[in-house]
């Protein structure tokens, strides 16, 4: 994760790994997506569940938000209002994780997602 991509495009870093890595620097942020035990160094670890619920009669667009989702808007919040600070997230999960937050505008608008 690289500074550099949150001063280009003001989008805050993010990485999908399927084993999240130790933390290499500090002001990261995980999320696991199961019970695992996180791994050490990141300054704020959060559990999330990944699937959306789909609403009967809706279209996908209008389906419930995810936890992650939920979660990923929640820390962009926090930091706008100070209340946290961070320099990037490592999301414990595959592509189908990645494809759900670059499908959501208000995430894809906020977050770069990188290469693992």
């Amino acid at each position: 994760m690289s500074e550099a991509s949150t001063k280009a495009d003001g989008r805050i870093p993010l990485v999908v790994a399927a084993e999240p890595p130790r933390a290499q620097r500090s002001g990261l942020v995980l999320i696991l997506t199961d019970d695992s035990a996180p791994p050490p160094g990141y300054a704020i670890v959060r559990h999330a569940d990944a699937a959306a619920v789909a609403q009967e009669g809706h279209c996908p667009c209008c389906r419930t938000p995810s936890d992650l989702v939920t979660t990923l808007r929640q820390l962009f919040l926090e930091r706008v209002r100070g209340e946290t600070a961070f320099s990037g997230i490592v999301i414990e999960g595959g592509d189908a994780i990645a494809a759900q937050i670059a499908a959501d505008p208000l995430l894809a608008a906020r977050y770069a997602i990188l290469q693992g």
